[in-house]
């Protein structure tokens, strides 16, 4: 009997432990789908034809070189970002941690061995005790702890494609703040030429007796600055480089990669303020963040309530009980005492194997049950848990509302900055710029004539060098708020095309202005 049921106790165990391996077995974290989901997703989003894969990693660098080879576009210069920025690549091993706990949160709690023995003083063979126990709550809280941690899932990827778009568009503005700091360094080398000219000018006159040393010695002073300008608009470069290549990844490379996309107006048609909100609303990854925080929070407002009853455990005990050694028999004692009886030499009495097994069959050798663990919710019904996840829940929901706001101020002011960046730039290549330039002649031709001092060319000059300056910072500001705008809409801009009569461009609205100023 005690055998048998040790047996069977000792196959169920094995069994469950069995089980166990085989579930364990089953449950493998892969996070590769994960990956490839949210590779695809940026490569549409972002229009790029490749992106960091955990997986190929040992390919990486030759395709970052191949991307470098022939010089550097601004479409090129995001792909390598999405490469080979070190700080990208660690986001995805947030998708894998993500998707453990996906795998955490399908797996049932282990169940409980309980084995346990006592003595008996005076000898005799001791009590054994065993006990296999599994919590049942598992049935209807892993559902629901599943779907919270897919949207945790989904949230984590959420987070990866946004930190994309934000890589992509940090990248583009740095891109766009290298070719603007060549401009500012093309303008600094040109102006420090043109005041050389000056000087010599000035030094010629000197000589000839036309001018005092004074006016020689303000134009000398101004070449001093143009070349300290020039030190500066070089220095100011090598870090926009510098800076730009931390974002690539490429910092501790060779820095002999070139730039080959114009710093120039592309024409680009900022669309309607709506448009753009209809985008950024239908596109943006925070807002998509937003949601799937907002199922979480719904999802563990059901948890908090299936938790009312925290502990239902079921399991198998079994007992082996104690028994008593037997003293020991003295056969001499016995043998006298059964003579005296029989009132002749007689021998003591022994038991068959019959009589012996009678008894012991008599003897309850071992108990074997089932058993229930139920915690009673009587003081604790976990209210205060549920009502802390609907205060989160709501909280949520208005953190996302606040995120529209937020998306949508974004928007209107992303738009400001880019048609302005637009106005200005036109502004400076249609009328300024020009109207320099002509300043510069007058200036230099009534100097060379005796009819103007060294002043008015020094100021002239100086009109001409800022307002080049302007222009180059205009340029810059459109290209850079065209990307931060692409950033706001959430890595994609609404379909443009040709200026017509409802998004006219910034140069075609300024010419119509100027035109209504000059005829006034």
């Amino acid at each position: 009997m005690t055998i048998s049921i040790i047996h069977q106790f000792c196959i169920i165990v094995i069994f469950c432990c069995t089980a166990s391996h085989l579930v364990v077995g089953c449950a493998q974290v892969n996070p590769q789908p994960d990956f490839l989901d949210a590779s695809n997703r940026i490569k549409q989003r972002l229009a790029v034809d490749d992106v960091f894969d955990p997986s190929a990693e040992i390919e990486t660098d030759q395709k970052v070189l191949a991307l470098f080879d022939g010089g550097l576009t601004a479409s090129e210069a995001v792909s390598v970002a999405l490469l080979n920025n070190r700080y990208f690549q660690s986001l995805f091993q947030t998708i894998g941690a993500s998707r453990a706990d996906v795998v955490q949160s399908g797996l049932w709690t282990n169940p409980s061995l309980m084995i346990g023995t006592r003595f008996i003083e005076g000898g005799g063979r001791s009590e054994l005790t065993f006990g296999l126990a599994q919590q049942l709550v598992d049935l209807w809280q892993i559902p629901v702890k599943k779907r919270i941690a897919e949207a945790q899932l989904e949230q984590t990827i959420l987070a990866v494609l946004n930190e994309a778009v934000r890589i992509a568009t940090s990248t583009q503005a740095l891109y766009y703040d290298c070719l603007w700091r060549e401009r500012l360094n093309v303008i600094a080398s040109d102006n420090l030429a043109l005041v050389k000219r000056s000087l010599h000018l000035a030094q010629v006159r000197l000589d000839a007796g036309e001018t005092s040393p004074l006016d020689a010695g303000l134009v000398r002073s101004q070449v001093l600055q143009a070349e300290n300008d020039a030190l500066l608009a070089a220095r100011n470069l090598e870090n926009a480089r510098i800076a730009l290549a931390q974002s690539l990844g490429v910092v501790r490379w060779d820095d002999g990669w070139e730039l080959t996309d114009p710093f120039s107006d592309d024409q680009y048609v900022v669309a309607s303020d709506d448009d753009l909100i209809e985008t950024a609303t239908a596109n943006r990854f925070d807002i998509q963040i937003a949601d799937a925080l907002v199922e979480a929070a719904a999802q563990d407002v059901d948890l908090q309530l299936l938790k009312v009853l925290p502990s239902l455990i079921v399991g198998l005990q079994g007992e082996r009980t104690e028994q008593r050694t037997l003293p020991d028999r003295k056969i001499l004692a016995d043998t006298a005492r059964a003579s005296i009886a029989a009132r002749r030499l007689t021998a003591p009495e022994i038991q068959s194997k019959g009589q012996r097994d009678v008894v012991r069959d008599q003897i309850i050798d071992a108990l074997f049950g089932t058993s229930i663990q139920l915690t009673l919710p009587i003081w604790d019904q976990n209210q205060a848990q549920i009502a802390k996840a609907n205060f989160a829940y709501q909280q949520l929901l208005k953190e996302r509302e606040f995120l529209f706001d937020t998306v949508t101020t974004d928007i209107r002011q992303a738009s400001n900055n880019a048609r302005t960046a637009q106005h200005q730039h036109a502004l400076f290549e249609n009328k300024i710029l020009p109207q320099a330039q002509e300043n510069i002649k007058t200036a230099q031709s009534r100097y060379e004539n005796g009819e103007e001092s060294v002043l008015i060319l020094i100021e002239a000059q100086d009109a001409m060098f800022g307002q080049k300056r302007q222009s180059a910072d205009a340029l810059r500001n459109m290209l850079v708020t065209r990307a931060e705008l692409t950033r706001a809409c959430g890595g994609r801009l609404p379909e443009t095309s040709q200026p017509n009569a409802t998004a006219p461009c910034a140069k075609m609205i300024l010419g119509a202005e100027m035109k209504q100023l000059d005829s006034n």
